[in-house]
């Protein structure tokens, strides 16, 4: 099931910038820097994630993910694809905590499909 949310991911241009205004001005904590350009913050309920993108702002880029936890990965990517729901990844990619695959929703929002390793 689909149906939980396992994390949110902000999207920004600038990580340093991002993590001095969550840090400095919203009171959050660092939890762990996963290289230069994502870095997750302590939350007690769904982890929040900044990861810095290369790609400029300009008002057409989500700039906010809600991340799916899955238990089964390769399951959901297939029931998914089955479905006829959009993918925006030909598999399940790596990502410092597991494993992970886009979806978008009719809107064009787009959805991580997570599982955690």
């Amino acid at each position: 099931m689909l149906n939980r949310v396992c994390v949110v991911t902000m999207k920004v241009d600038n990580i340093q910038a991002a993590v001095e205004f969550y840090t400095n001005i919203l009171d959050f904590k660092v939890s762990k820097y996963y290289g230069q350009k994502i870095v997750s913050l302590q939350h007690e309920a769904v982890p929040i994630v900044l990861e810095e993108t290369d790609n400029q702002m300009d008002g057409t880029r989500q700039g906010v993910l809600l991340g799916l936890l899955s238990d089964d990965i390769e399951r959901d990517f297939s029931d998914l694809k089955a479905k006829g729901v959009k993918i925006l990844f030909d598999e399940p990619k790596p990502c410092p905590p597991g494993r992970y695959f886009v979806i978008e929703d009719p809107a064009g929002n787009e959805i991580e499909i997570v599982q955690f390793i």
